[in-house]
């Protein structure tokens, strides 16, 4: 067989000695305990690692990097922030109350008490989970599924919860089960960037739940909404750059049935030409309703508009009517993909 090398044997040890510490609890970890299951001396674990202390502390770091590494690749292996950070709730609580693996982090947090090599892995770990969290919230609210003012804050706020709950479930028998556990975390992490509870279910894939449509969390209903403020503000000051700037490159426009205008330039082109016949226009929204694919990044909603207009040839006048719309999320940014136009009455 190959001679192992150094880090080849260390990299043994530190597993093997993850193995003996998940069934003894550190404090009941000896290093004579590792040696007899590597079948090795003890004094070929202390040339590795220079005491007990070192050893654990190592042994733990090199546990929790590999568990935090996994998350990472789950969480990286769905689309939306939503979905990944759904995903990440449901990796950071324990599976049950019989977790060894969430045990050895809440014996670990005890060893940390008293190991002060132990006491720095564990907070440099504690900050990797909540950094990890943070860069999801940051991704969501980029892509506008969340509203959150603080990721930072809201990480610790989260990972703290999490925490707090999951020494209880997995210390404790009856107090609660997994499902419950995971439902607390949802709402308060619902809460915290502007989603509902709806949003975090539907279809698993992968063990991980992803939204499909439904009504949307405050983010996503604000943005959208904020696109057709844009959109209303570009027809009042009669802004053409502004207004194609809301729509799709494939958008598809329907102002009369049976007749739908194809394509960005093409909207372009008819809307400016229509302008033209009129020196003012106020469009305003009214009534929107909203439901939401998180996953896809679509949407659909039906709006109330009232548009009040001066003709250059024709006088006052204006309509009511409901746009039935189709949204998409581009980087980040809501735009229309299409907008169907229903004539409720003309005055």
């Amino acid at each position: 067989m190959k001679k192992q090398t150094v880090e080849e044997r260390r990299a043994e040890i530190l597993e093997v000695t993850c193995q003996v510490v998940i069934e003894r609890g550190f404090a009941g970890t000896r290093i004579s305990d590792v040696a007899k299951r590597l079948d090795v001396s003890s004094s070929l674990i202390h040339y590795h690692f220079d005491s007990k202390e070192q050893l654990l502390a190592e042994a733990f770091a090199h546990y929790a990097q590999n568990d935090l590494a996994e998350m990472e690749g789950e969480i990286a292996s769905v689309p939306t922030a939503t979905a990944q950070l759904d995903r990440l709730i449901q990796n950071m609580v324990p599976e049950g109350s019989d977790d060894l693996e969430w045990m050895l982090w809440i014996d670990g947090w005890g060893e940390a008490l008293r190991n002060p090599m132990m006491k720095k892995i564990s907070q440099q770990l504690d900050e990797q989970t909540t950094d990890l969290l943070e860069r999801v919230l940051e991704a969501g609210v980029a892509s506008g599924e969340f509203t959150c003012s603080s990721p930072e804050s809201s990480a610790i706020r989260l990972t703290a919860l999490v925490d707090g709950l999951a020494i209880q479930f997995a210390a404790h028998d009856g107090m609660m089960d997994r499902r419950k556990l995971i439902d607390h975390v949802r709402i308060v992490a619902a809460a915290e960037v502007g989603l509902t509870l709806a949003d975090f279910e539907g279809p698993t894939v992968g063990g991980g739940s992803l939204a499909v449509s439904t009504v949307p969390g405050a983010a996503t209903e604000a943005a959208l909404r904020q696109l057709l403020a844009r959109y209303s503000d570009a027809v009042i000051r009669n802004d053409a750059d502004a207004w194609i700037a809301t729509w799709a490159e494939d958008g598809r426009w329907s102002m009369t049935p049976g007749k739908v205008i194809e394509g960005r330039e093409a909207i372009r082109t008819t809307w400016v030409t229509a302008m033209k016949g009129f020196n003012w226009v106020v469009h305003t929204p009214g009534v929107c309703v909203f439901e939401v694919n998180e996953h896809d990044g679509t949407a659909t909603g039906r709006v109330t508009v009232d548009e009040r207009f001066d003709r250059k040839k024709g006088g006052t006048g204006g309509i009511l009517a409901t746009y039935t719309d189709g949204y998409r999320r581009v980087n980040g940014q809501w735009v229309f993909t299409s907008r169907v136009l229903q004539i409720i009455t003309v005055f």
